[in-house]
């Protein structure tokens, strides 16, 4: 509701000036120009030699903003929720030889998902340093300048979960006093109900953009985009089929990402 939302921006309120001068958040917080939505549909590269890019589109999203703010992955980098910054070089998981064949797959794909990451993240570390320095700020100390900008995936659920967070750390964090807001027992309780939901609306969302091989807009190369289509629709008529005991076919419809057309 947009009372609720008015009282998580409040809180928000109360933290960011305290935040913007904690001295990990002021070394990384230079204005810059970042391309936001770097996916391969918005690069292009020259046709006889693939390493050299003659053009990138897309800027309409751009701003001037901190650096903390903007800093991030290139949207086919983007890695895994497992990955974890530092020089250990992405593995496969222990008992590998015990998953079954969908699981191995998955694995796999993490691994090499992770690995790409991995390389974009050593490059940044020693040709940009102040990038990866950005990139590694802890996520407790930017999320509230951003969750508080936008609904994501149309949810309150990360705004507050990243203000609780904060509320919880505020000391491990080294921030000054304690923390100017407190979080109601009954507005735990709420959260926790509510991020159950949002967890598996995420993870469809992650399993479809998989099974896609999407991003999270929905793009992919004109080359699969039939293939692709068809595929979207299958899993959306199953979907509806399947949750038609709990949801009606309209109601299911709101939490497919990419709802078709002609379903």
């Amino acid at each position: 509701s947009i009372d609720e939302y008015e009282r998580l921006l409040e809180k928000v309120n109360m933290v960011l000036p305290i935040l913007s001068h904690h001295p990990p958040v002021v070394d990384v917080s230079e204005p810059v120009v970042w391309h936001t939505d770097l996916h391969l549909g918005n690069i292009f590269v020259s046709p006889n030699e693939s390493r050299i890019i003659e053009g990138i589109i897309d800027w309409q999203s751009s701003q001037a903003c901190s650096l903390f703010i903007q800093a991030r992955f290139p949207e086919f980098l983007t890695p895994p929720k497992s990955y974890a910054f530092g020089p250990d070089f992405p593995g496969l998981p222990d008992g590998f030889d015990d998953l079954s064949p969908e699981q191995q797959k998955q694995a796999t794909n993490e691994k090499e998902l992770a690995t790409n990451s991995k390389y974009y993240e050593m490059s940044s570390l020693a040709y940009n340093q102040h990038v990866y320095n950005a990139m590694k700020l802890d996520r407790r100390l930017w999320e509230p300048f951003t969750y508080c900008q936008l609904f994501s995936q149309g949810s309150l659920v990360p705004l507050r979960e990243c203000l609780i967070r904060l509320s919880e750390d505020w000391s491990l964090l080294g921030l000054p006093g304690s923390c100017p807001f407190l979080m109601t027992k009954r507005e735990r309780q709420k959260h926790d109900s509510q991020k159950l939901e949002y967890d598996d609306m995420c993870y469809s969302w992650d399993l479809l953009k998989n099974q896609l091989s999407a991003d999270y807009s929905g793009w992919v190369p004109n080359d699969r985009w039939e293939a692709t289509e068809k595929a979207n629709k299958e899993l959306y008529n199953m979907f509806i089929e399947t949750m038609r005991e709990e949801l009606t076919p309209e109601a299911a419809a709101k939490k497919w990402p990419f709802p078709p057309q002609h379903a």
